[in-house]
Parts: C-alpha cells; structure tokens; sequence
C-alpha cells in the first residue's frame, strides 16, 4: 500500500474552516471550475472563487449570527457554489434544499430547519412563497426570502471579508434524511466532515494526477451531490464541471464527458445502466475516464463486466449515508473490486459488524455496520434531536445491515427499517404513502420497491380503493396518484407502477405487514 495511506492518521486542526479549505488557493490563477448550462461553458479561477465568496461573507457577517441557518433551493448554478462558501467564511450553516421536493417536502425541511434566509430560484420562488404563507407552518420566525439572481446585487454592494476562525467540530452544513421513520430528520455536520471526506475521495481515486477534471451528477439538494466529487476538488484544488442535465440523457452525458475530458466522475447505477445500455460502444470508448465512483444501490455484474470490457477500468462502488462515510469503499489500485461488493473498511476508520444483542462479529459474518463516533466522517446528531438510541460505548449505528465475507469484502443486506434505494436516491415508503393518502379515493395503500433491469429497483404503489370509487377508470385514478406525489414530494419518487388491490396485509393493531406486502405484491 502506498506509504500516505499505510501509515494514514487523521489530522484535523483545532481551528479549521472548510470554507477557507476550498476557496484559498496558492495559485489563485488555476481553475477552480467550470460551469456549462447545456450550450455554454464559463471558467471560474480561484481568484474568482475567493473575491466572491468573501464579498457573499461579508453580506451574512452583517445579516447571519454564527449557527444560523441558510437554506438554498435551486437548480445548480456557480451562486450556488458562491452562497456555500460565503455562509462557511460567515460562520453560518448551509441547509440544501433539493429543487426537486413538492411543497409539503420543502415546508418540513424549512419547519425543521428553521433558516434565517432562503436564496431560491425562479421555478421555486412561487412554490416557497406560498409555503411561508401558509397559516399552519410551525416556525418561530419566518425566513427572509431572496431571489438566486440577488446574488450579483450582493456581490456589488458588499464589502468582502476573509472569514471567522472555527473549531473544527464548529456546525457547518444541515442536511436531511428520507424520512424512513417517519419525518425527515436534519443531519448536522461539522467543518471536519470535508477533510474526513476528501481523505476517503482520495483514497478511492488515487493516483489522482495532473489534468484531472471531476464531474459529480448528483444534484446539489443532497450530500452526493457536494462531497462526491466538488468539494474534495476544491480541497485538492482540482478543476470540477458544474452541470446537471435537466433531464437524464445518456448520449447527451457521454457527449458532455467526452467534450470536457472528464476523469473521475460519480454517476450513480441507474444511470450508469441507462449508459451502458443507450450509448454504443465506440462512442463510450473515446472517453477519458480513468475511475468511475457509484453508490446508493448495486451497479450488478453486467455493468461491471461491460466497463471494464469497454472503458478499461472497474467501477468503484462505496457504501455511505448521509449521517456517516463513505464508511466502506473500493480502490481499485489497492486491491481488486468484487462485483457487487461496496468494498474494504478504508485507512483511518473502525467499523464493525454487531448482532441483535450488541456483540461484535469477528471475521466473516453478517450484521448491523457500527463505526467509531471519532470518525470525522460522522455526524454532529440529528439537529434538535441528538443521536437518540444510536451511540453505544464510543460506536455510531448506522441501522443498515452488511455481510463480511472471509478476505474483508462487505455486502450491502439492507435496511433495518424499510428504504427504498432507486436511481441514486434514498427514498421512504412511508412519505410517498402519506402523500397518497391526501386523494380522497384512497383508502389505504402500501409503497414497496419492485426490481427492475435498468433502475435496479422501482417505486411500486398498492392502492386499495373506498367503495364508491371502485368502478372509477384506473388510468385516470392512476395519473392523479402520479401527481399528487410529484406534486407533494416531487417527480423523482412518483410510482412507476400502481396496483389496485381490495385490501393490504396487516397486523392485528393495523399496522401494515411490509414483508409480506413485498412478498405478495413485489413480483
């Protein structure tokens, strides 16, 4: 193993700003990144980066206390790089809000979150508005709501300012959960969370060399779309492509690569699927990529067998939550990648694996994925909430379960609660469910995953109908259900395929027997 990491040790600065980590540069002249909107492209040094985020500083050094919360709901746009890192050198704390929620999504993350100020885009502003506006929302203070396009009168008018002097444990960053158990929860991270991220980043990616370029697919709403991929970039002060395709097209997203000479990038399974299944394969192989990263569900045997067939190289899966990691990854150079395997524990973290009494499992077996709370990687706690049941002597649950086998490989089981993982997103049953429930020809319903060759897994929702709505035409029934989750949560977790059923299984106090939903209605 290489030296750097076979010695690895964690070293994290008592005073440290991750705002200050990506935005300062020794050679402020290098490119910090590239922004394509779909038909042109604009270069943005570090020089750029630093003279705007410190003006973006200064504006929240006069309108934000330290802690405060500054949510932002757009499409990905250079702003939105600019609002991160001026909040950071504020000494406030970013709160992402995906542009893709409904409204009902977007109000409970504002409710629990609770921000000072909310920087929106044009398709959103309307949507917001009529949330704050709303005489049930349950917040103390309603939030000052600027347009993304304010940004520019900011900059002018502002006078820049270098940042604060946190601790490294200091709140940085608020995100949220899927709601599995209910309600989303806000996840608080510490300024450490980037080191510890960019140390794993390299370690899944080495060697990284001279005229790397980095693109991330994910969307800027959600920790994938930030911390794999920009973030440890500007850590490492490596350029990375600013651009998420309105809608998904493969051969659009092989062009793209293709034009800007993309090295690593993160793509998640489901479009790699869509990739290697549209795109032909001399079109694939004037790509440059050197390492592709993948999470969020299994990428399958055929994936892998055509990338490295293809492309001539593996595709580095890794396991991770929003809460903690990557906490497991592959890195091809160190060791070989199993198909279907997340990979290793990697340099610098104690993980284990406990059974249903707490006792940790040696060697090969299966079991809950506990690490070690000093890991930079894991969580400040659930904001106004703590960790709950999920610190144990020194060790942070991550409630999902994994099997080890006999040379160190870890497999990703499943769940301890019932989320849905598909096209990349962590997706609870129990949300779009609520969702449904609001149409008044609804009875009842259940929401399971259902495999599919392409996604990996499907939304699927069982209806059950009120009495008098049965002879209703099910197509119709069908596209309002369609709606009213995009509408309330948004298109990305809309059912692909909706059952109409004349009842659900259940327990004797009402609850809904989900294995045996799954196992009667999944197929």
């Amino acid at each position: 193993m290489n030296h750097y990491f076979s010695d690895f040790v964690w070293k994290i600065p008592a005073i440290y700003n991750m705002g200050k980590d990506m935005v300062y540069s020794p050679n402020e002249d290098k490119t910090a990144f590239i922004f394509f909107d779909g038909k042109n492209k604009k270069e943005f040094s570090y020089r750029n980066l630093k003279n705007i985020s410190q003006k973006l500083a200064g504006f929240f050094k006069e309108k934000i206390s330290f802690g405060d919360r500054v949510a932002i709901i757009s499409h990905i746009l250079p702003e939105v790089v600019f609002l991160h890192m001026g909040v950071y050198l504020a000494g406030g704390v970013v709160m992402p809000v995906s542009h893709l929620l409904g409204k009902d999504a977007i109000k409970t993350r504002i409710e629990k979150g609770s921000p000072k100020i909310i920087f929106v885009d044009d398709e959103n502003e309307q949507k917001l508005r009529g949330i704050l506006e709303d005489s049930d929302l349950k917040i103390e203070h309603k939030p000052i709501v600027l347009n993304i396009k304010e940004v520019e009168n900011i900059i002018s008018l502002s006078s820049p300012f270098s940042g604060v002097d946190t601790y490294f444990d200091d709140p940085a960053i608020l995100l949220f959960t899927s709601g599995s158990e209910g309600e989303p929860k806000g996840v608080l991270h510490a300024h450490k969370i980037l080191i510890g991220r960019t140390e794993i980043f390299k370690y899944m990616t080495y060697p990284l060399e001279d005229g790397e370029i980095v693109w991330d697919i994910a969307d800027w709403g959600w920790m994938a779309g930030m911390f794999y991929g920009p973030f440890p970039a500007m850590r490492l002060k490596i350029p990375f492509l600013l651009f998420r395709p309105k809608k998904f097209d493969p051969i659009l997203v092989v062009e793209f690569m293709k034009d800007f000479g993309v090295t690593t990038a993160f793509i998640p399974p489901s479009a790699l699927r869509a990739i290697f299944s549209e795109v032909k394969p001399d079109k694939l192989r004037k790509l440059r990529l050197k390492k592709i990263l993948s999470a969020g569900e299994s990428v399958g045997q055929v994936i892998h067998d055509m990338s490295k067939d293809i492309l001539k190289i593996p595709i580095t899966e890794f396991y991770s939550q929003t809460e903690a990691g990557p906490l497991i990854t592959n890195s091809p150079y160190f060791f070989p990648v199993v198909s279907g395997s997340c990979g290793k524990v990697p340099p610098g973290l104690r993980v284990g694996i406990f059974d249903e009494n707490s006792r940790e499992i040696k060697g090969e077996g299966q079991g809950e994925l506990w690490v070690r709370f000093s890991a930079p990687l894991v969580m400040l706690g659930y904001f106004n909430e703590g960790f709950g049941q999920k610190i144990v002597n020194g060790w942070y649950k991550t409630g999902d379960v994994l099997y080890r086998d006999k040379d160190g490989y870890f497999f990703y089981v499943g769940r301890r609660d019932y989320i849905i993982k598909t096209s990349g997103y962590r997706i609870s049953p129990e949300e779009i469910e609520r969702a449904i429930l609001t149409l008044d020809f609804v009875e009842s319903c259940v929401v399971i995953p259902k495999k599919d060759e392409l996604k990996g897994y499907i939304i699927k929702a069982v209806v059950v109908l009120k009495e008098n709505q049965k002879s209703k035409d099910k197509n119709y029934l069908s596209s309002l259900i369609e709606n009213r989750v995009s509408e309330l949560i948004g298109p990305h977790v809309r059912p692909r395929e909706i059952d109409f059923v004349d009842d659900i299984p259940r327990t004797p106090t009402g609850k809904i027997k989900r294995d045996e939903a799954l196992k009667r209605f999944g197929s």
